[in-house]
């Protein structure tokens, strides 16, 4: 009984907790622009690197080398996966 009580207490006082909407601030327009333009900075570089390393890979599976661009292909991947998810990361936090 008591645990019940104290459940409903909670409630009740979770109930009345207000619920702030989140809200731009004036006059920053241009920094949401300057973010969009520098994700787009990054997915080309991600894509630039990946072909870059995939090229390099080519060209050392001749010599042995081709660790290095493996390496190349998987930090370019990971890139363009953070970049791509990013907004649904921020959108947790937000």
């Amino acid at each position: 009984m008591m645990l019940l009580d104290l459940l409903q207490q909670i409630t009740s006082v979770a109930g009345v907790l207000p619920d702030p909407q989140p809200e731009q601030p004036p006059g920053t327009d241009g920094i949401t622009t300057v973010i969009n333009w520098v994700a787009w900075i990054a997915l080309i570089a991600g894509v630039v690197g990946f072909l870059g390393s995939a090229a390099y890979l080519g060209i050392a599976s001749f010599t042995g080398r081709e660790i290095n661009g493996v390496k190349g292909l998987v930090i370019s991947i990971f890139v363009c996966i953070l970049v791509g998810a990013a907004g649904a990361i921020l959108a947790i936090f937000v």
